[in-house]
């Protein structure tokens, strides 16, 4: 396992759908009014720049969780600010593979419509507001003892690349072996605690991601009942409870009875 630090796009990326409050109920959403809060307190409110409406109009074009969740690709775009800002007054259709860090999502954003342009825009448009934030106080060495220790419960977290970013906070992301979660805060949160079970959920999505053939959805059900299984035989799962309270009453069923029959075969064939 490897831990490294913010990929400076996403973080902004994520530091402007963190205001999109249109899109709060979809799964995918990754509106936080902590974060906003956050931000406000140091650049003031997002009302007295472009952020507001550019994240009011981002929530009527990508208003369901399919849509917003494929947005959110666009953070996996570019590897840096500078790579995106170079090309940032060019449209995605004329961006050749060379222009980006990850081509093969060209293909996909090209064909949501104006949802990614507007982004794009809205994330430059925000750049140098959001370069003036602090930057936080994190202790790597404790961090990546810490992830080391979820090898366990998360067993793939070991073949995968972490990556802290920090307007994620409280939530994740994968893509391929590259995991996304936010920096422990113990301002703002989220705990390293947090944190960690959150990057072992990730890895466990996927883990079950590379066996199953099933909807999204279904794989972060099964990867949610594998690791909560995986914390009890590990005698984790108070710890694990304390990552599962974060969701409140949108808590995911650990319960293998949640899974139809295929999918409790898989599951119990990745236990061991």
């Amino acid at each position: 396992m490897l831990l490294r630090g913010p990929p400076r796009f996403a973080d902004l990326v994520f530091h402007v759908l963190a205001h999109v409050r249109r899109s709060a109920g979809e799964a995918a959403s990754v509106y936080d009014p902590e974060w906003v809060r956050f931000a406000a307190s140091h650049l003031g409110p997002a009302e007295s720049r472009t952020l507001a409406e550019d994240a009011d109009a981002l929530g009527q074009l990508a208003p369901g969780h399919e849509a917003l969740s494929r947005l959110q690709l666009v953070a996996w775009l570019f590897a840096d600010v500078e790579r995106a800002r170079v090309v940032a007054a060019r449209e995605l259709a004329d961006l050749g593979p060379d222009e980006v860090d990850a081509p093969e999502l060209l293909a996909t954003l090209r064909q949501l419509g104006p949802a990614p342009e507007l982004l794009r825009v809205a994330a430059e448009l925000e750049r140098p507001f959001f370069e003036r934030l602090p930057a936080p106080e994190h202790d790597w060495a404790r961090s990546a003892a810490s992830f080391e220790a979820m090898l366990g419960v998360a067993p793939e977290l070991g073949q995968c690349t972490v990556e802290l970013v920090r307007s994620l906070r409280l939530r994740g992301r994968v893509r391929g072996s590259r995991i996304w979660v936010g920096v422990p805060d113990p301002a703002l949160g989220p705990t390293l605690e947090h944190v960690s079970w959150q990057a072992a959920h990730e890895a466990t999505v996927r883990e079950v991601g590379r066996h199953a053939r099933a909807a999204e959805r279904r794989v972060e059900q099964m990867a949610v009942v594998l690791l909560a299984a995986r914390a009890r035989r590990q005698g984790r799962d108070a710890d694990h409870g304390r990552w599962l309270a974060h969701f409140g009453a949108n808590a995911p069923e650990t319960n293998p009875s949640s899974l139809d029959e295929a999918e409790q075969r898989l599951v119990s064939e990745l236990l061991g």
